[in-house]
């Protein structure tokens, strides 16, 4: 049992109010449940009890057990000594202060339904693999629900949006190179996401502004620099490296080696040579990446953009440097497009305009409703369970959903579990 659960259920009135009393024996009133109290103090404030026939108004505090009173020490706290009922789960002490000044206990367990008191066991013992309100969501109203999901929606972009203005202030508030960081960390994906931070750092991002005019150069200088043309193989890499070699002394850079990046495990579309390609051909046609994405005003902007970028044809028959395939061009997919869309244009250009302080929600989900669901292991969970899930909104919630309240079993912080908590 957790005190959260006392509060929700007080403050939603979910108790049996015919033969309240309290453990002295006390017939009890409710005339004003109270405020719930956000600062330091007694849990609920200015409430209006009758308590055994007299009117009682002040304060109301809650434990699991009575004894938690003397364990958080309020008797010797101040504000605590307007308390006109001790509400508790489970009664097992007598405390002394509040008994010198007639304040009576209600233990509250005893008149909250035996459904309630089950689902909230329920809900706290599921199993990892699980939800904790499987079998409980049968009869929500998902419409009720859905201006909270839209809540979520800004939960999760704040979220994003708090690793964006650290990259701001490292960057000496540079957009553009919070932009650039960004887009490498994405293009690394999961399994190459720390080599593809540790080469987006390993050069300053002047060094990339100062050569955006040659898309042959910023070539040269991305794969140069992740220490893929250590040892050429072909004439094509012969001739970056010679234009690596140039910049790597003009700019007095320090090539890191490839061996950090990963191959293994993924599809040779996702190769880190393909994905720096990609990258590359998008910094050598575009010179200033941020302020194109900021003025994106639809779905349809953010994808023609993408899709007409395309790599040095050398990538139309290589995965890899030195060895020849069969002729695929390796333009950016649309998957891959609307990977980018979710995990970094959409917060990257809500952060921008939280230090604005005008954020256009809508255009946030128009595009998330727009874009397909997600498909991995978590969406199915709760799909599985009973979700509705339609769109990429959706899918963005139950992320953020799964990760900041199922995991954290903070039901009663959750719309959906309050819901199935109140009979």
């Amino acid at each position: 049992m957790k005190e959260a659960f006392i509060h929700h259920i007080w403050n939603l009135k979910i108790i049996a109010f015919e033969g309240l009393k309290t453990f002295h024996g006390s017939e009890i009133e409710i005339i004003n449940f109270g405020k719930i109290n956000y600062n330091s103090g007694p849990d609920f404030i200015d409430a209006e009890i009758i308590i055994g026939g007299q009117l009682w108004v002040g304060n109301v505090e809650m434990h699991v057990n009575s004894s938690d009173w003397d364990l958080h020490q309020h008797s010797t706290d101040l504000s605590y000594g307007n308390v006109i009922l001790h509400v508790v789960w489970n009664h097992d002490k007598e405390i002394t202060f509040l008994r010198a000044r007639n304040v009576e206990t209600l233990i509250i367990s005893q008149f909250v339904k035996k459904e309630v008191i089950y689902n909230y066991e329920k809900i706290l013992n599921h199993t990892f693999n699980t939800l904790p309100c499987k079998g409980l969501i049968d009869n929500i109203d998902w419409n009720k629900i859905s201006l909270w999901f839209e809540r979520l929606i800004i939960e999760r972009l704040e979220e994003k949006s708090k690793n964006i203005h650290l990259l701001y202030k490292q960057s000496n508030q540079n957009w553009e190179e919070v932009t650039f960081k960004l887009f490498a960390l994405n293009f690394g994906l999961k399994i190459n996401k720390d080599p593809f931070e540790i080469w987006c750092n390993s050069f300053p991002f002047y060094v990339l502004q100062k050569n955006q005019n040659s898309k042959y150069l910023i070539d040269a200088l991305f794969f140069g620099q992740s220490g893929f043309l250590e040892n050429p193989q072909d004439n094509y890499m012969l001739e970056l490296k010679k234009e690596y070699d140039f910049l790597k002394h003009k700019y007095n850079l320090n090539t890191i080696s490839s061996s950090v990046f990963n191959f293994f495990s993924l599809r040779p579309q996702g190769f880190p040579t393909i994905r720096l390609a990609q990258l590359a051909s998008i910094y050598g046609t575009q010179k200033h990446l941020f302020s194109t994405i900021i003025s994106f005003q639809n779905l349809t902007q953010i994808e023609e953009y993408f899709k007409k970028i395309s790599p040095s044809e050398y990538w139309d028959t290589h995965y890899v440097f030195g060895k020849e395939s069969k002729k695929v061009t390796k333009n950016i997919s649309t998957s891959k497009i609307h990977n980018l869309i979710i995990n970094t244009i959409l917060p990257l250009k809500f952060s921008y305009e939280i230090s604005l302080g005008q954020i256009d929600l809508d255009f946030y989900l128009s595009i998330l409703q727009a874009l397909k669901t997600e498909n991995n292991s978590i969406i199915k969970l709760f799909i599985d369970t009973g979700f509705p899930i339609k769109n990429s909104k959706d899918s963005q919630v139950i992320l953020h959903l799964k990760k900041w309240y199922c995991d954290e079993k903070k039901c009663l912080n959750c719309a959906i579990g309050r819901e199935v908590l109140t009979p």
